[in-house]
């Protein structure tokens, strides 16, 4: 495999390769309070649209809270953290 080709599932369809843990844990490690998905997005190297979500599924088991700082503008942090 080359550095540029991911792994795909059977449906052929490209394999995660970033975990939640993992997002959690760049979160946790930001110099920042609370980050946005963009930011996210850019420290796992992967797109914001599924980072988003994955933030909003981690927001749902009670691993993130979130605020919207304006109607486009939403920023996540660790609760107690």
């Amino acid at each position: 495999m080359t550095e540029n080709e991911s792994e795909r599932d059977e449906q052929g369809r490209f394999v995660e390769q970033t975990s939640d843990e993992d997002i959690v844990r760049v979160i946790r490690e930001s110099e920042f309070p609370a980050v946005t998905a963009r930011w996210v997005a850019d420290t796992v190297r992967m797109k914001r649209r599924p980072v988003h979500q994955r933030l909003e599924e981690l927001h749902e088991q009670g691993a993130l809270e979130r605020g919207k700082l304006s109607p486009r503008v939403v920023i996540w942090w660790i609760p107690g953290g």
